[in-house]
């Protein structure tokens, strides 16, 4: 559900990826970033492999693009949701788990 209109508000959506070489320019002071973190950076390769982000690659990327706050999605359910927050925050304190029916407000 989007509110009112808003001038200089930006909200950046990211699926899968499995690098963010070249987003930063896209992302940066973003209001809000949603973007997945599918892996844990212990299982980089694995993120690799499969065409995702690792949560600490989420945060590095919020954290070096000026982004105000940091949602994750797409979680391997082999992790618990603060193992994968808690890798994100010490990136990036400004992070948490996407959980269904949001409401967020930028």
């Amino acid at each position: 559900m989007l509110g009112p209109l808003e001038a200089d508000k930006k909200l950046v959506i990211i699926g899968d990826t499995e690098s963010t070489d070249g987003l930063a320019e896209h992302v940066r002071g973003a209001d809000l970033l949603v973007i997945e973190a599918t892996f844990l950076e212990r299982d980089a390769a694995m993120a690799r492999d499969y065409g995702h982000l690792t949560a600490a690659q989420a945060a590095s990327l919020a954290a070096r693009s000026n982004v105000k706050h940091l949602v994750l999605m797409h979680i391997s359910g082999r992790y618990a949701d603060e193992e994968i927050l808690a890798e994100a925050m010490r990136a990036f304190p400004n992070s948490r788990i996407a959980a269904d029916l949001d409401v967020l407000t930028i």
